[in-house]
């Protein structure tokens, strides 16, 4: 009888943690890309599209409520280089990026995540150790923009949520929250 009621307690909590819930505030503390801050020239006025994108990157590899999976314990992430209807990030852009990053992880880009998902026992996967991350377009305006982001491990291992991403000015892009919908496969 036990065994039968854990079983079932196990099942629904494995359920809950793949429904769909309402917005939560972004776990930790609020991370800035603040690190040199030259100007960019295809988004909104006064967006930085490498700041922005940065401190959307760190605060998605370093918090595991929101990559579900590990707080900076990927060895390789792999970011499309093409954000959801948006236009290719620009090289300087992506090395920027890279750049800022590297302490934490290392950064590759590639034009489709086809380029580095497996099939392993019918299950498409990031290469061990790695996640691919796709980006959305930010929209909004030079004091606040919102960023899609969904990152890839597995065929039952991804996230996708959409951050808030505030200009302190002098702190720079700060990550403030999420909105919208979270799901988690």
């Amino acid at each position: 009888m036990r065994r039968g009621f854990v079983a079932v307690l196990v099942g629904l909590l494995v359920l809950g943690g793949c429904a769909r819930g309402p917005a939560a505030p972004a776990a930790g503390p609020a991370v800035s890309a603040a690190e040199g801050r030259p100007s960019a020239a295809r988004e909104p006025a006064g967006v930085e599209e490498t700041e922005v994108y940065t401190a959307v990157l760190r605060q998605y590899l370093g918090s595991r409520s929101d990559n579900s999976f590990s707080v900076n314990g990927f060895a390789t992430t792999y970011v499309v280089a093409r954000a959801i209807g948006g236009e290719p990030l620009a090289d300087d852009t992506r090395r920027r990026i890279a750049a800022a990053l590297a302490a934490v992880t290392d950064v590759r880009f590639v034009a489709t995540r086809d380029e580095v998902i497996q099939v392993r026992d019918g299950c498409p996967q990031a290469p061990a150790g790695s996640i691919v991350i796709t980006l959305g377009a930010i929209a909004g305006d030079d004091r606040e923009v919102q960023v899609p982001v969904n990152g890839f491990v597995a065929c039952l291992g991804a996230t996708w949520l959409t951050y808030v991403v505030h200009n302190g000015d002098d702190a720079g892009w700060t990550v403030t929250g999420t909105t919208g919908e979270r799901s988690i496969a």
